[in-house]
């Protein structure tokens, strides 16, 4: 055996526990969620959790992930303001509103993480319960028709893993 394939066979062999253990993690983590698949997903197509050794971690790497889309929604939501009629205008700007309350909530979550306070729930429902208002705020002015899309639910979903991961840390 040549020296290339020592050296490979040996960080294979060093890397390889580590990998499999991050993904039972992700296995175990997103088993308690009801949003399996989403769960799934969404860890195991990041980096840092698939080298994750805590169930901390992979909370933390939720919220990063439920932080973006509630930025991608208030960022088309503020884009929308610019170009709606009348009707669906209130909406958006309570949405604009909500959203940036959502964001101040989510970003409080991560100063508890920070400081090892897992109880986060009170922030990430408040989050959640943003969503859901201008979710019907929306419903209200325009039946059937969000402009939003399904991002809000799946901002709404992503809060709800983070919650369930979160529950295993305490």
């Amino acid at each position: 055996m040549n020296t290339v394939s020592k050296v490979f066979l040996l960080m294979l062999v060093a890397l390889l526990p580590s990998q499999i253990l991050a993904q039972n993690l992700i296995i175990k983590a997103c088993d308690s969620t009801l949003y399996k698949e989403l769960c799934r997903k969404t860890l195991q197509n990041d980096a840092e959790s698939r080298a994750a050794t805590s169930l901390e971690v992979l909370a933390k790497v939720a919220l990063k992930h439920a932080t973006s889309t509630a930025t991608q929604i208030h960022d088309q939501v503020k884009k929308l303001l610019k170009s709606s009629s009348k009707p669906i205008k209130a909406a958006l700007t309570d949405c604009n509103e909500l959203y940036q309350d959502a964001l101040e909530q989510l970003d409080d979550s991560s100063t508890a993480f920070i400081t090892n306070n897992y109880d986060i729930s009170t922030y990430v429902s408040a989050a959640m319960d943003d969503a859901d208002t201008c979710d019907q705020s929306i419903e209200e002015m325009t039946p059937g028709k969000s402009p939003i899309g399904s991002q809000g639910t799946t901002f709404s979903q992503l809060c709800s893993i983070v919650l369930s991961i979160a529950k295993q840390l305490t």
